[in-house]
């Protein structure tokens, strides 16, 4: 049954996106959702969701990176979705606020091609 929440419960998540803004201004800007955060059936808290959607390269390493995730790939799946992406998942914290981050990302390189490319000669 799902906990009854109160907005109190966003102050903190709230304040960690805001502390984030104010020390990392060039960070790249995620969709950002205030929800409790799950790690499989285990919750960790009411906390911050960040959806990068086919980020610049680098971007969700950085995040990554910023709430303490040793592994930006811990709970990846390899598995493109009906879209044809990969779902890049870590977990971490910010000032002691669970943060879930998720990119969707290509599941093949951008520009690589399908099919070998043809040299033409020069006219």
């Amino acid at each position: 049954m799902p906990r009854d929440r109160q907005m109190r419960d966003l102050l903190g998540p709230v304040a960690a996106v805001a502390l984030i803004a104010q020390l990392n201004p060039d960070l790249p800007v995620p969709g950002i959702e205030f929800a409790p955060v799950f790690d499989g059936y285990r919750e960790l808290g009411m906390g911050v969701r960040l959806h990068l959607h086919q980020p610049a390269p680098g971007a969700y390493e950085r995040w990554a990176h910023l709430i303490g995730s040793d592994d930006p790939d811990s709970h990846t799946n390899s598995n493109p979705t009906t879209r044809g992406s990969v779902v890049r998942r870590t977990y971490g914290t910010y000032a002691d606020i669970p943060i879930e981050a998720v990119a969707f990302v290509p599941s093949a390189p951008p520009g690589a091609a399908t099919a070998p490319a043809i040299d033409q000669p020069a006219a």
